[in-house]
């Protein structure tokens, strides 16, 4: 099989697969470690969660001790808006995950209501800000659901990488993601296939309906990938079958030119219309 092709985190030394894992429900099913299994040994080196993730930390740890070391990337995030909350979840993250080292620590969900505490002196990024002293962290990131305030992210000079939402369903991050590329800021792209909802809206059309039409899983997948700028996109993943599907397309797949990502649009506005 061809192997899955590799981009650099804006201006970290981060060399990750351009496919990663979103981490936060693969600890729902008894699948969940073979999953993430799965996915290391499939080339997947990219692995993303949070503090509030339930027991996805723990896992992601217990899969580095079955491996007896750490041979991927971690990212993960603190919802805290002040100083020394941001510090404990980083030492409560290196406890669990059983690593003494963290290369992406993000600040999570920030919106514009709380931009300014966390920004400012004894607010979480101050906190980030010293555990990257400890070399306890490597990079710090921001994620968020608020263009405006992914924005203000970028142009901050504060982060190595953002994390925004971007799929067909969700094109309007696009000129974001243009913006970060010219800044040399890495640009995570979370629900590239839309959220679990989509998905499995899209599977079941596809089971109901012999001769289905609509978008597939595969053609959503392809659109993010077809954009250049991108860090990495991290499909949310709890089965080991849906690894080796994302595996599958992220290898062999042909970059969509524009016309062809205008059609996967409107199959995505189409869907629930």
């Amino acid at each position: 099989m061809d192997s899955i092709k590799t981009r650099k985190i804006g201006k970290t030394n981060m060399l990750v697969a351009e496919l990663g894992l979103g981490a936060m429900d693969t600890p729902q099913i008894p699948e969940g470690e073979e999953t993430i299994q799965l996915a290391l040994d499939a080339g997947i080196n990219f692995i993303d969660t949070a503090r509030i993730h339930q027991d996805s930390e723990y896992l992601i740890g217990k899969v580095i001790r079955e491996r007896a070391k750490k041979d991927f990337y971690i990212s993960t995030k603190t919802m805290q808006s002040e100083r020394d909350a941001a510090q404990h979840d980083v030492d409560r993250s290196l406890r669990i995950l059983g690593t003494n080292h963290i290369d992406l620590y993000q600040l999570g969900d920030v919106k514009e209501s709380n931009w300014d505490q966390v920004m400012t002196e004894g607010g979480a990024l101050e906190g980030l800000k010293i555990a990257q002293i400890r070399g306890l962290i490597s990079y710090i990131g921001l994620s968020s659901h608020d263009l405006i305030t992914v924005e203000r992210a970028i142009r901050s000079e504060e982060f190595d990488a953002v994390m925004v939402e971007y799929s067909a369903f969700y094109p309007d991050s696009k000129d974001l993601i243009e913006l970060a590329h010219s800044l040399d800021v890495g640009i995570i792209t979370m629900r590239p296939l839309g959220g679990s909802g989509r998905t499995s809206s899209i599977r079941t059309a596809q089971r109901q309906k012999e001769n289905y039409d609509g978008i597939t899983a595969e053609m959503l997948l392809k659109y993010v990938l077809s954009n250049q700028h991108i860090s990495v996109a991290i499909p949310g993943v709890r089965y080991p079958s849906r690894i080796s599907e994302n595996v599958s397309v992220a290898s062999t797949y042909t970059p969509l030119d524009e016309s062809q990502k205008s059609r996967v649009e409107s199959l995505a506005s189409a869907l629930f219309s």
